[in-house]
């Protein structure tokens, strides 16, 4: 008998807890998705419009979030562009193989928007 009253108690209290919502959680991933797009596409226009460049990385951390188990980085880099010295702050998705090569320091080609330093990507 203790063993259902113990059931019962475990019950009642797991109902206490604030449970994560599907609809919630759809909308996360619909976020994601949509981030990830968005991403895809300015890196696809950039590897077809953009100039390239130089860019040396200052600082990187990870932001915690992984892309088919590729880490996001935040960078914090200096952008020449045409002798035009630029400080960005830039978030990309990146392969595990490319990480040894983006340490502070390290130069790297970058493909840059043309009217706008700040949008880039790292790598084409």
């Amino acid at each position: 008998m203790g063993m259902f009253k113990d059931m019962r108690d475990l019950n009642k209290m797991s109902k206490q807890y604030e449970r994560p919502k599907l609809k919630d959680a759809l909308s996360q991933s619909k976020d994601a998705l949509q981030q990830v797009q968005a991403d895809q596409a300015t890196a696809e226009r950039l590897a077809n419009e953009g100039v390239d460049a130089q860019a040396t990385v200052n600082m990187l951390q990870a932001t915690g979030k992984n892309v088919n188990y590729q880490p996001e980085i935040q960078f914090d880099l200096t952008v020449n562009v045409n002798g035009h010295e630029s400080q960005v702050n830039h978030t990309q998705v990146v392969s595990p193989a490319m990480l040894g090569q983006l340490q502070p320091g390290a130069t790297v080609p970058v493909k840059v928007d043309p009217n706008d330093p700040s949008q880039l990507v790292i790598g084409l």
